[in-house]
């Protein structure tokens, strides 16, 4: 099979796009010469920021509301020879009908995966389903599609390439190696932690740490939040003043990164520094060793213990509020 043009459809966020990166990075060691993208129905920005070192790879953000790029999408990737949804993003969840469909339309015969997820239309819609499972990793799923499509899995895990910025440093005003980035924001409280416990958190490992520098990151949004947390302690909150591209300038050369289960977590763990990340206990799969392998210097602090029953979806869940803080800082 000849691959001249592949699409892969995936949510707006950053961990779900940089799947479909490696999904797209695989083809691309095979077919360098292929016209490939990423469709999104948001956020077309701050992804196109996340791939400033992928010059090969397009990013289409495409929805209801642009009828003008949904038209170009049309024109551009009609008759791709591979085009492949995203998995559903919870047990008993689908993708979106609207991303099958338009998916269905770009493809060519016998060109669409997908994954099995509760919809009933799949199976007029697909040509090749995939099954996943819990017990597996994330990138598994695209491994798996991949293969599907027959197309080797030349990357066995999912790195992550940034344009390097010589400024960046000095900029924030820091020395290579003596700060470690603190990313307490998951962009929702679903899977988030409570100010009490972000404040907790960061006097722990002031009193740890006491010769790093603590650097305290988050959205335009969590400044405020961020600032109240890090108040009285020698961290510098620079939440809303970096770009994706600095954020992986300054990941890249710090000691390394203490993050909840997000966007930033993944960018440190596809750059290869020293992660602990806290998640919630339906964030399992995205931490097994099968995403970024055993070897990979990364330590998961979870309490799957509280919700053993099923997780309990509330703000600020207690699957996340019971994470012992002590024992994070044990492993600085």
């Amino acid at each position: 099979m000849e691959i001249k043009k592949a699409l892969t459809f995936r949510a707006s966020s950053i961990g779900d796009c940089l799947m479909g990166k490696y999904l797209l990075e695989n083809i691309h060691a095979q077919f360098p010469n292929a016209r490939l993208g990423i469709v999104v129905g948001g956020s077309g920005a701050m992804i196109r920021d996340l791939f400033s070192a992928y010059p090969w790879l397009e990013v289409i953000e495409a929805n209801r509301y642009s009828p003008r790029i949904l038209r170009s999408l049309y024109r551009d990737f009609c008759g791709s020879d591979l085009v492949v949804t995203q998995y559903a993003g919870k047990a008993g969840g689908r993708f979106g009908l609207a991303s099958k469909l338009a998916a269905r339309l770009l493809a060519k015969d016998g060109g669409l995966i997908g994954f099995t997820d509760a919809s009933p239309w799949n199976k007029f819609l697909y040509d090749k389903l995939v099954p996943i499972s819990s017990s597996d990793a994330i990138a598994e799923h695209d491994r798996a599609a991949l293969r599907a499509a027959g197309v080797p899995v030349s990357l066995q895990f999912p790195t992550l390439q940034y344009i390097k910025d010589s400024e960046v440093l000095s900029k924030f005003n820091l020395e290579a190696g003596k700060y470690v980035v603190v990313h307490l924001f998951a962009g929702n409280t679903a899977r988030g932690l409570h100010a009490d416990k972000k404040r907790e958190l960061l006097v722990a490992l002031a009193e740890k740490l006491p010769s790093a520098r603590l650097i305290v990151t988050g959205g335009a949004s969590d400044r405020e939040e961020a600032l109240h947390a890090a108040d009285g302690l020698p961290a510098r909150v620079i939440a809303g003043d970096a770009t994706l591209q600095e954020m992986m300038n300054l990941i890249a050369q710090s000691h390394g990164v203490v993050s909840v289960d997000t966007g930033i977590a993944h960018i440190t763990a596809q750059l290869g520094k020293p992660l602990i990340v806290l998640r919630t206990c339906v964030g399992r799969a995205w931490w097994l060793s099968g995403q970024y392998g055993s070897d990979a210097p990364i330590t998961v602090f979870s309490c799957d213990s509280v919700c053993k029953n099923g997780h309990i979806a509330k703000a600020y869940p207690a699957c996340m509020d019971a994470i012992d803080i002590g024992e994070v800082t044990k492993k600085l």
